[in-house]
């Protein structure tokens, strides 16, 4: 087995995110490039171990190994890691380096990142690397196979499924563990590259690997399995390598080998058509008698499938299932931006929609200007792509602060229907100065003439001292409403309009008409 001794280590230079080389002397862009998502569930930086397998790994492929240091939660949570990988593996092929030559791999949580950007990766269009590794995996973050009850493990104070969701809490933070990029095991994998799945039989993530597999194969994707003993409890901890993770390692070395330079693999033929071609092919070939145990045997597999994980996702595993004063804060706190009239959105860099409020699930469900696709924003038109790029790339490249004073840009879309839509989009702040703002900003639409973005006359009242009368006369001045239509609608004289505006400027300290309805609407969209 090769040692670390046997590979040069260095600083990678002019990727998105601090990273590790580890090479053998002789690699160059034509060798193969495995890309290492270590597991540290989601929250842990790299340990001594994880240097160890990149090392070994270098030498067992006979080429090179990159370890990216990805955003950890909680200060960074789902899918910021994903998009860190995503954006690694992008600068890779930028620099040179063939998509065909590069293996994504990941251990544990790792594995769920790695997958997730290779979900990503696929669904943006990108070249997909020639392969991907699954070492011990964690990509059903619902936790819902029976491993997690038949394996578990205490060490007298708290047992590891208690650990993995106390972690995953702080990663996940709200989001749904259900969400395929979250949980690879539970999307729909059709194009992606062959997969090498390693288990440990031991463990209580071994069922996310049998998961993986099966749900691979029935979207045609090539998936080896491979089951392991006597094998590290955790690859966090540096200890060492027993022959079995000795044989491992030159497996995977193997696989990578194998399939670098095959070029990009095709899209499978649906599976549907598939099931009916081979049903064809049995009606064709097989003797009357056989019939019927054909038809229960494929009654058995739809029935057996890899469906049983949804019934154990309503039935979550109690252990570790904590609910702190955190938590309920902002449980809270997300019920109120999910009920505002205004949709919003949360998006990442790559527009994956972290979060939507029920107003904007209206909005992106009657696709006038946007949509979401494969849970990201894009746009109906080019038009409406050009403004949406431009508004979204400032805020991204405005440096975070620790304060709430984000630059913010904004966009006015024509919409199909005559109406128009106002963009506002501003970069997540922090919440203190020595915190660190995730890279997340806050998209808002404003549509000209929407309904219930009211102005309240008795927050007028009560911040400006106005008048109820005053209040009521500011609401509809700033609304369009002229003096003289104001004074033949509510039945007074012009001059009493006129005194009760002047009231109205003098207590707003508003110089002119057109300050008064700056003053109204900021009042307006302070108390929306």
């Amino acid at each position: 087995m090769a040692t670390s001794e046997m590979v040069e280590v260095t600083q990678a230079t002019g990727l998105p995110v601090a990273s590790t080389w580890f090479c053998c002397p002789s690699a160059g862009k034509q060798s193969p490039v495995l890309l290492y998502v270590y597991g540290g569930t989601f929250a842990i930086n790299p340990g001594p171990s994880h240097e160890k397998i990149a090392a070994v790994l270098a030498q067992e492929i006979k080429g090179s190994v990159l370890l990216p240091s990805y955003s950890l939660a909680p200060e960074h949570p789902f899918p910021l890691g994903i998009e860190d990988v995503v954006a690694t593996y992008r600068a890779l092929i930028a620099e040179g380096f063939a998509s065909d030559k590069i293996v994504m791999m990941g251990d544990t949580a790792g594995a769920a990142i790695a997958f997730g950007a290779l979900l990503s990766l696929r669904d943006q269009g990108d070249a997909l690397p020639a392969g991907a590794v699954a070492l011990f995996p964690w990509v059903d973050l619902t936790m819902s196979g029976g491993s997690y009850v038949d394996l578990i493990r205490h060490d007298g104070h708290v047992s590891d499924l208690e650990l993995l969701a106390t972690f995953l809490s702080d990663y996940l933070q709200g989001a749904d563990p259900r969400d395929p990029l979250a949980s690879p095991a539970l999307a729909d994998l059709r194009g992606l590259p062959p997969l090498h799945i390693h288990a440990n039989v031991n463990d209580i993530l071994s069922d996310d690997s049998r998961l993986l597999a099966e749900r691979a194969r029935q979207a045609g994707v090539a998936a080896q399995l491979y089951f392991w003993d006597d094998v590290p409890a955790t690859l966090q901890r540096d200890t060492p390598f027993t022959q079995q993770m000795g044989t491992l390692f030159s497996t995977i070395g193997k696989f990578v080998r194998a399939h670098v330079g095959r070029g990009a693999k095709q899209l499978p033929r649906n599976r549907d058509v598939l099931q009916e071609e081979y049903l064809e092919i049995v009606a064709n070939n097989i003797q009357p008698h056989m019939q019927t145990r054909i038809d229960e045997m494929f009654a058995w597999a739809k029935d057996h499938g890899p469906d049983w994980v949804w019934t154990f996702i309503e039935k979550r595993i109690e252990h570790g299932a904590l609910a702190t004063q955190e938590h309920i804060e902002r449980e809270w706190l997300g019920s109120l931006f999910s009920d505002s009239v205004q949709p919003t959105m949360l998006l990442t860099a790559s527009r994956y929609v972290v979060h939507a409020n029920k107003a904007a699930h209206v909005f992106l469900e009657n696709g006038s200007c946007f949509r979401r696709s494969g849970g990201r924003l894009v746009a109906t038109s080019i038009e409406v792509e050009r403004i949406l790029r431009r508004v979204l790339q400032h805020p991204f490249l405005a440096p975070s602060k620790g304060d709430a004073s984000q630059p913010a840009s904004f966009g006015r879309i024509e919409m199909s229907d005559g109406e128009t839509l106002f963009l506002h989009c501003r970069r997540l702040a922090a919440y203190g100065q020595k915190a660190v703002a995730p890279p997340v900003i806050v998209l808002k639409l404003m549509e000209e003439n929407a309904d219930g973005v009211a102005i309240d006359a008795d927050c007028l009242v009560a911040w400006y001292n106005l008048s109820p009368r005053e209040a009521a006369l500011a609401v509809a001045f700033s609304c369009g409403t002229s003096l003289a239509d104001y004074a033949a609608q509510e039945s007074v004289s012009m001059a009493t309009v006129r005194t009760q505006f002047a009231h109205i400027k003098s207590k707003l300290n508003a110089p002119d008409q057109a300050a008064v309805v700056r003053k109204i609407l900021n009042a307006a969209a302070l108390n929306h």
